[in-house]
């Protein structure tokens, strides 16, 4: 999407605020930005339906349905943790870190 950011694919009931993931010592690409980094601030939507079930920084619950006839939309929107009924092809991206260095090592 935007140059430099990192992707993230979204899972239900996953608590994506920065730092959370790599404390409970998980990572990889279904991983969550590191503590330092910036929340997912996108969202992707690929083809088909999808139900978009995500807490924003406030920690409201929002839950977006997407139809069948979908063929990708790109979302705006900032998630910090995901409800028990997200599915679909969901992506998240985060803006790396605070500098936007785009590098995370």
């Amino acid at each position: 999407m935007v140059q430099g950011n990192i992707c993230y694919r979204l899972l239900a009931n996953t608590d994506y605020t920065p730092g959370a993931f790599y404390t409970a010592g998980l990572t990889g690409a279904t991983g969550g930005p590191a503590s330092g980094e910036q929340p997912i601030n996108g969202v992707y939507v690929g083809p088909g339906a999808a139900v978009l079930d995500f807490f924003d920084t406030k920690l409201t619950r929002n839950i977006i349905t997407v139809a069948s006839g979908n063929t990708g939309i790109y979302l705006p929107i900032t998630v910090m943790k995901t409800g028990s009924t997200l599915s679909g092809s969901i992506f998240g991206f985060s803006a790396c870190t605070n500098y936007g260095t785009g590098q995370r090592f």
